[in-house]
């Protein structure tokens, strides 16, 4: 080792120190400022140094995925460790961190033996650039697929810590910050204008009322105004039509003595022709009792004739209806004989009542044997039925309690379906096609296992890992292969499949009376259920037929059951043993770990209850069938019993239709004989009705002759009293128009003169009352002033001026027309004016702060803009980068890969996205956690970290075992990739933890060599004689005689 500085970075780590850490008793090595490779078999403890470098610079526990507690890293046995980390320091003393831990979980930490907190050991981490949360700097065994999972925001922080350095991810929360800040002040902008906007509503809607009040107000003084007008306005018409009455008394006067000098000579004139008329009125109404007396002659004479003339009508409608009902009852005769003998005929053809009789009764007692029968089958089909019922309730009770337990399949399948879609998909795809396979397929493990005791649930879902938990298991390769090729090649469902071995002979090596002893209850295969092709494959992998199951008692033992157990597992309720036996020692390397509760196999479904439901529904079904078939011959009997039974009915029915028949033809005959002896006995003789018609007929028309000449004699006389009363009438008419016009023309002279003395009489009293009436409309108007002088003052000429007014009636209207105004106009509460003042004051508070935002936007907009000018530059330029780079080596693998800089409209939603195509049938796919293998995923987040090499601030790089998984051919070119870009002058520190090398490697002198010895039998120092070259060539001898 180099204990020179030469080409060392800023924090790099130069040497490590550890006692009483896991497996170390006491441990200390020096680094080299390159790639440095930490090797060993397994459990030596190898991961235990990159726990140590975690601990010991203030990471936590959870980022090893090891252990909860940092107590539990405290050596077996002992009761504290201790952590010594150097840190290059190029500017003076390096610096050098201490931690100890003590087993309660307690830690004192030391910079330089300087006692500090642990806030001042990662203040100083992050001053030299060290961040152990950083997966693309610090990447534990058991995070390497926590990289893989990592979201493309988060890859993009975690390289952008360890590539551009912490002024490159402050501006990036800059970012997020200010457009986190930017996007708030746009909600609480579009609040607040919102809010504005109601206010403004609110307010013009309150400004229409205010306006409405100023309105009233005036309204109101205008009301008061008008009203203090109106008696002047009145007084002052007043005062004029009085004028007016005064001007207008003479001229009445002498219009009413002009009057009734010219009324005499048509009081004369009228006098002479209402004589006149009187006389021809008396001459009319002579005529009139003339004319009603003949016009009474006439109308006796015509009922007379018309009384005759009906007498004849009846008479030949008697005469016509006895001829119709001679022919009529002639034919019915003739019918009703017809029909009797054709009666008679058909009773000749009919059998004899007496006969159908006997037939009838022979019939009904065959009936009633029938119906015995019957009656006894219903009994027996009732009792089936009954018991029927009785065993389907039974049924029904059982199908209850096993549907009850087996919801705890759906429960399983819930839960599938919850967490792991794929797979729940791949099971109902199961089930459906299971007819496509040829041996045993089973549904994933955590589906067909089942813990009787839940308590016992967290021991098989601690040692069974999420992938297996989720496997199908399959008895064939082919059927594997199929499954495989039909969901994950065709339908892209990421799931995972596993054969089940073909050896099943397991058994324990451990003696069960021993384990007893020490309070163990059985092996984890006792305390499970599970078909047996998934127990041989628990078996085979996880060796549940040797896992101990103890009670607490187990925990007082430790030290004897160590000597038994020396590898393998244990559990007690409470803990998880894990002991495995050091390759160069004796000692026995125990790992103890808390045990979580079950959350996957804690349902569990009582099978032994089931089968014995089951078994009980099947005796049931068993029973069901046998009742059954002998319901169904019973029913078939009484099907051919209701048959014979019907027909015998039927034919019961024909002899009794038979039997009625000839008694209706019989009934028939007899009516029928019975009709026609009536129709005989009530015949008439025509001959003789005819001649008595036609005697009576000649006497009615002689009457009628005499009456004709009469009616003729007095229309004549009708007619000439007629045309006298004609004549007379229009000179009544000419009389009358005389008379009348008499009468309108003394009428027009005596209303005329009435007329005018009435209004002779009406002017003087109304310039009377107007005289009177203005003195009082002068005196009201003066009080509504509240003046003492009748003249009125000019200020209120000048105050009436303001609403000027034709007349009263336009005064009136307008005075109306203030007060509808007025009471339309509700009064408003003062407290409104007040709600409508304050309102507008924070209107315009409101509208300042919406245009401060409005600035604020602006200027966050240009902050944006500026940083993200001085971000997005270096960002997109790291990128490229490491594209480039990673282009380059997934090329040299002859695969293909990319990194691509993914944007979007928020800036904590920008990432980096990885990736990869390992094979020429594929399309390129992000790296995820679950598509791509576990070699391809370590393939590709070594070669991304590999691409961070040349660009990264950060002082050292930590990856464990990352080669795991990867094929020969691709370790070989990693690695060679790796011992380029690590051993580059100017890059950061390098360590690669691996359990093994690929033989032939090239190394170089800048690669520095750590191989792990830890066991019995070490020398305590080492001299100068031993170097690396003689610890290798030892190694190799080792490695070889172990091969032979």
């Amino acid at each position: 080792i180099n204990a020179e500085y030469g080409g060392w970075m800023q924090g790099s780590l130069a040497r490590v120190k550890l006692k009483n850490f896991v497996t170390y008793e006491s441990v200390e090595f020096k680094t080299g400022p390159h790639l440095n490779i930490i090797i060993g078999p397994n459990g030596t403890g190898k991961s235990s140094i990159v726990c140590a470098i975690c601990l010991g610079l203030g990471g936590k526990t959870n980022l090893l995925g090891r252990a909860r507690e940092v107590g539990e890293f405290v050596k077996h046995g002992t009761d504290e460790a201790i952590i010594e980390l150097e840190l290059y320091n190029k500017h003076g003393l390096n610096y050098t961190i201490r931690r100890k831990i003590t087993r309660d979980n307690k830690s004192d930490w030391y910079i330089n033996k300087k006692p500090v907190n642990l806030k001042e050991v990662t203040s100083l981490a992050k001053k030299l650039n060290v961040d152990v949360n950083n997966l693309c700097q610090f990447l534990p065994q058991d995070m390497v697929a926590e990289f893989a999972k990592m979201t493309p925001p988060q890859l993009l922080e975690s390289t952008e810590r360890a590539v551009g350095g912490q002024e490159l991810v402050d501006l990036h929360h800059k970012l997020i910050s200010l457009k986190n800040e930017h996007k708030t002040i746009i909600t609480s902008q579009a609040s607040k204008e919102e809010y504005l906007d109601k206010l403004v509503k609110r307010n013009d809607y309150l400004k229409d009322i205010v306006s409405k009040h100023e309105e009233r107000s005036n309204h109101l003084k205008k009301i008061e105004v008008l009203q203090l007008k109106r008696p002047w306005l009145v007084y002052e018409v007043e005062r004029i039509q009085f004028q007016e009455l005064r001007e207008l008394k003479a001229a009445l006067q002498n219009r009413v003595d002009v009057l009734k000098d010219a009324a005499k000579p048509l009081e004369d004139l009228l006098e002479q022709r209402r004589n006149k008329q009187v006389e021809v009125e008396t001459s009319i109404k002579m005529i009139m009792n003339e004319l009603n007396s003949i016009n009474s002659k006439l109308k006796s004479v015509e009922s007379s004739l018309s009384s005759h003339k009906e007498k004849l009508d009846e008479m030949q409608e008697e005469y016509n209806s006895k001829v119709a009902e001679a022919e009529t009852r002639t034919a019915k005769i003739n019918q009703l004989t017809n029909e009797v003998n054709a009666y008679k005929s058909e009773l000749n053809d009919l059998e004899s009542t007496e006969h159908l009789q006997v037939r009838r009764d022979n019939l009904a007692t065959k009936c009633r044997t029938i119906a015995i029968e019957l009656g006894q089958l219903e009994s027996a089909i009732n009792e089936l039925t009954i018991e029927d019922q009785s065993r389907k309730s039974k049924q029904r009770g059982i199908t209850n309690q096993i549907q009850k337990l087996n919801d705890i399949s759906n429960q399983k399948m819930e839960n599938l379906r919850r967490f792991e879609r794929d797979t729940f998909n791949a099971v109902e795809w199961l089930r459906k096609n299971k007819g496509m396979f040829t041996g045993e397929v089973l549904e994933p493990l955590q589906l067909i296992i089942n813990v009787p005791n839940p308590s016992n649930a967290k021991y098989i879902e601690s040692i069974i890992p999420r992938n297996d938990r989720k496997a199908f298991l399959f008895e064939r390769t082919d059927d594997l292969n199929l499954f495989m090729k039909e969901l994950r090649d065709k339908q892209k469902l990421n799931i995972n499949a596993v054969i089940a071995p073909r050896e099943d002979n397991f058994h324990s090596g451990l003696d069960a009376a021993t384990l007893k002893s020490f309070g163990f209850l059985g092996f984890l295969v006792d305390f499970i259920e599970c078909p047996p092709l998934a127990r041989k494959y628990l078996c085979k992998h996880y060796r549940i037929h040797n896992v101990p199951i103890g009670t607490s008692a187990v925990d007082k033992n430790l030290d004897r059951i160590n000597k038994v157990i020396t590898q393998g597992l244990y559990f007690t309720p409470t803990h998880r043993y894990q002991n495995s036996k050091s390759r160069y020692s004796s000692d026995i390397i125990s790992s103890i770990s808390q045990l979580r509760g079950a959350k996957i196999f804690s349902l569990t479904v009582d099978t032994k209850q089931i089968q014995q439901l089951q078994s009980e529904l099947a005796e049931i079904e068993k029973e069901s069938d046998i009742a059954k078939a002998k319901y169904q011959e019973f029913k078939t009997k009484q099907q051919d019993l209701r048959e014979k039974d019907q027909n015998f009915r039927d034919e019961k029915n024909k002899i009794l239709q038979s039997i009625r028949h000839r008694e209706t033809v019989e009934d028939k005959i007899k009516n029928r004989n019975h009709k026609i002896a009536q129709l005989k006995s009530s015949s008439t003789n025509l001959e003789e009705e005819k001649a008595k018609c036609f005697q009576r007929s000649q006497q009615i028309l002689q009457k009628c002759t005499s009456l004709q000449k009469k009616m003729y004699t007095l229309y004549v006389e009708f007619e000439r009293k007629l045309n006298e009363k004609n004549e007379t009438t229009i000179q009544k008419i000419e009389v009358s128009l005389e008379v009348s016009d008499a009468e309108e023309q003394l009428q027009s002279s005596t209303s005329e003169l009435q007329e005018a003395r009435e209004r002779l009489e009406n002017h003087v009293g109304e310039i009377k009352r107007k005289r009177d009436h203005a003195r009082k409309l002068l005196e009201e108007a003066k009080a509504a002033c509240n003046l003492d002088r009748d003249n009125l003052p000019n200020e209120y000429k000048k105050m009436f001026k303001q609403y000027p007014c034709s007349d009263v009636n336009d005064l009136d209207q307008q005075l109306n027309e203030a007060r509808a105004l007025a009471e339309c106009s509700n009064e408003v509460d003062p407290q409104v004016i007040t709600e409508y003042k304050n309102r507008k004051r924070e209107i315009d508070t409101y509208v300042q702060e919406v245009e401060a935002n409005q600035e604020r936007l602006v200027e966050y907009d240009k902050q944006i803009s500026a940083i993200r000018d001085k971000w997005y530059g270096p960002v997109t330029n790291i990128v490229d980068q490491i594209n480039e780079k990673f282009r380059s080596f997934f090329t040299r693998l002859r695969c293909a890969g990319e990194v691509i800089l993914s944007e979007h409209e928020d800036y904590d939603k920008w990432g980096i996205d990885i990736r990869v195509q390992f094979r020429n049938s594929d399309d390129m796919k992000r790296l995820t956690s679950s598509y791509q293998s576990g070699g391809e995923k370590s393939v590709s987040t070594i070669l991304y970290l590999l691409s961070l090499q040349g660009l990264t601030d950060c002082p050292f790089r930590v990856v464990d075992e990352i080669n795991q998984g990867m094929d020969p051919k691709n370790e070989r070119k990693v690695f060679e990739m790796m011992a380029h870009a690590a051993t580059i002058e100017g890059t950061s520190q390098y360590f690669l933890i691996t359990p093994k090398l690929l033989p032939d490697l090239d190394y170089n002198e800048k690669m520095n060599i750590l191989s792990i010895f830890n066991g019995l039998g070490l020398e305590s120092s080492l001299d100068e004689s031993f170097v690396v070259e003689r610890v290798i060539e030892n190694n190799r001898i080792r490695m070889s005689q172990m091969v032979n």
